[in-house]
């Protein structure tokens, strides 16, 4: 197993761990328009690169395009360059990279424009490992030079243990152990003073792999152990798998077959959770191990199935390879564009003054207009291209937002339902275990048919909601009761909605309104027509917001903020955006419970 390619700027800007960061203050300035531009903007690195970047990479995508568009609009070119790294970054992730090689091109620029070296010298890190995964080791080699170099120049600690980290993977793969280990041993010393501590997991997890390859046993799990204990304190979930199947490969080489399915089954389900194509590969190769190793030769066979699919999904190598002369094919035409304009205005320049020294005024009148054309023509063509670039890099923006912001059921209660069915099973009770696992499968199966669409039918979307409410309602052994009611001028079958866009705000009324009731809680879900729009009507009778904000004063709790609320109203607002008509929502504090009203464009299954 080689070690792990150091993907991009992990903490460019933050250097806190996850737990000792506020994310109740970042979303506060992140969401007051009176803040100056630049702490909003620093609000959201924080939050999209500490908080979801290595976690949930989805959100973070969505995040780091709200960033970009507000660094835009205030022409800041430093949070330009930070933004569309971390969206570089998540299509590297995710394997698409024409999309990160263009993401990470954009950074470069507004990097060099903003006169940022730590960032420029990171920049040069992206792009090494652009080009090191499209197996273009020559110019990925020169790139992590050049950064170590800016990096010890600046200095800065943690541009120099990323490029060491990087160096240390390309000069292992090209055989000279020796300097691997030597890059890998000085990123480790710098560790004290290194702020990003998911560089320090990666050198111990990258050198913990050749001290096993050596030999060196109770050395290797040692760094790989402390590959993993970082990799949970920082919260990074790629790291964590990459750990966990290293510490099982460990224990599958020593013969402990039972400790690495152990590890083996932790790393392949957190993969899976997180849609890490390639660690599910990886992981899948030390369970197949397992399995035949055990004689468990039909479970062995059907992960091999599974391996050998997700090796269709990744891109092939001559298809990288394309990529890359892709991308810089188009560079070198831009250059060659730019180089033929200033040589026209050259030309026009010395022309005109030779008219002037042989004073022809109307060959000069004809040379300066045939200027003006010419300057006319490149200046309309340039803004034409600048213009479809634009519009082209919204519409992929627009896109990845969409498909980002597709409502998914929350882990918390996928956490919280697999728990109740392991209490029913554990409290003999196999029928309230099946009826329950039952009714989640059937919800599960709902949410991920309906995420595929943009908009579903609405009957689709009450069903999906009606199972997941139930489901809540039985793990709460019935604490609250529900009703849904339709308007009935709407036909649900005709009717199109965006799926599940409601679904955090009852989940809010299940969580916050009715937690302190015993008994007697009830919501009530409304779907009218007004006009031309569609209304949701979320109603519960629980304690209210004044009520409970009392009560969280009070007890001074330690919480992270929910995204729903947020991650909704981006979602509202790009549903307007694609219909052209209004959509939103509001909130009102009744005096017993609370109202949540959002209103969509109505839009029929023929439109």
């Amino acid at each position: 197993m080689r070690p792990a390619i150091l993907l991009g700027i992990a903490l460019l800007w933050s250097t806190c761990l996850r737990a000792q960061i506020n994310f109740d203050s970042l979303w506060s300035v992140w969401n007051d328009s009176a803040q100056p531009p630049v702490d909003r903007l620093r609000a959201m690195s924080y939050i999209s690169i500490d908080g979801f970047l290595h976690s949930d990479p989805d959100s973070a995508a969505v995040l780091a395009g709200m960033q970009y568009d507000l660094a835009v609009r205030q022409g800041n070119a430093r949070y330009q360059g930070i933004a569309t790294t971390t969206l570089g970054e998540y299509h590297m992730m995710k394997g698409d990279y024409a999309r990160a090689l263009e993401h990470f091109t954009k950074a470069q620029q507004a990097f060099a424009d903003a006169h940022e070296p730590v960032a420029q010298a990171r920049s040069m890190s992206n792009m090494g490992v652009l080009l090191h995964e499209l197996g273009d080791k020559g110019k990925a080699m020169d790139l992590y030079r050049q950064s170590l170099t800016l990096a010890r120049s600046i200095p800065d600690t943690g541009s120099i243990g990323a490029a060491l980290i990087n160096l240390g993977t390309l000069e292992l793969e090209r055989g000279d152990t020796a300097a691997a280990v030597m890059n890998y041993e000085q990123c480790l010393a710098l560790a004290a003073g290194n702020p990003n501590k998911r560089d320090v997991a990666i050198a111990a997890s990258d050198l913990g792999i050749i001290r096993s390859a050596q030999g060196a046993g109770i050395e290797a799990l040692r760094l790989q152990q402390r590959c993993l204990d970082l990799a949970r304190e920082g919260d990074h979930h790629d790291l964590e798998v990459m750990a966990l199947n290293n510490i099982g490969s460990h224990h599958f080489r020593r013969g402990d077959v039972a400790l690495a399915e152990r590890y083996g089954r932790e790393a392949l389900a957190m993969a899976r959770a997180a849609g890490f194509t390639k660690q599910e590969s990886d992981v899948s190769e030390l369970l197949i191990s397992v399995y035949q190793r055990q004689g468990r030769w039909e479970e062995a066979l059907h992960l091999l199935q599974r391996k050998l699919a997700l090796q269709d999904s990744l891109r092939s190598e001559d298809g990288r390879k394309e990529l890359l002369r892709f991308g810089y094919e188009k560079r070198a035409l831009t250059d060659s564009l730019s180089f033929a304009a200033e040589l026209a205005q050259a030309e026009d320049r010395r022309t005109i003054a030779e008219l002037r020294a042989e004073r022809n005024r109307n060959r000069a009148w004809m040379a300066a207009g045939t200027g003006l054309l010419l300057l006319g023509g490149l200046a309309a063509w340039s803004w034409t291209d600048r213009r479809r670039r634009r519009e082209r890099f919204e519409k992929e923006a627009a896109s990845l937002e969409t498909q980002a912001l597709r409502s998914q059921m929350n882990p918390h209660f996928i956490f919280n339902a697999l728990n109740s069915i392991a209490a029913f099973v554990q409290g003999n009770d196999p029928d309230k275990a099946t009826g329950f696992l039952s009714r989640f499968a059937r919800v599960m199966r709902a949410v991920l048919e309906n995420s595929r669409q943009s908009e579903v039918p609405l009957q689709d979307d009450l069903e999906a909601l009606k199972g997941y409410m139930e489901l809540e309602r039985m793990r709460l052994d019935g604490r609250f009761d529900l009703r849904i009611e339709v308007d009935p001028a709407l036909d649900p079958e005709a009717v199109l909605v965006p799926p599940l866009v409601v679904q955090p705000f009852v989940e809010n009324a299940i969580w916050h309104g009715l937690a302190d009731k015993a008994s007697g809680g009830l919501i009530t879900l409304k779907v009218e027509r007004r006009g031309d729009r569609l209304r949701y009507i979320v109603e519960d009778n629980g304690m209210g917001r004044p009520a409970r904000r009392e009560v969280q004063a009070a007890a001074h709790p330690a919480k992270k903020t929910s995204l729903g609320t947020t991650i909704t109203r981006a979602r509202l607002d790009l549903v307007a955006k694609q219909h052209g008509r209004p959509a939103g929502f509001r909130t009102i504090d009744l005096p017993q419970g609370t109202r949540v009203e959002v209103e969509l464009p109505l839009l029929f299954d023929n439109d």
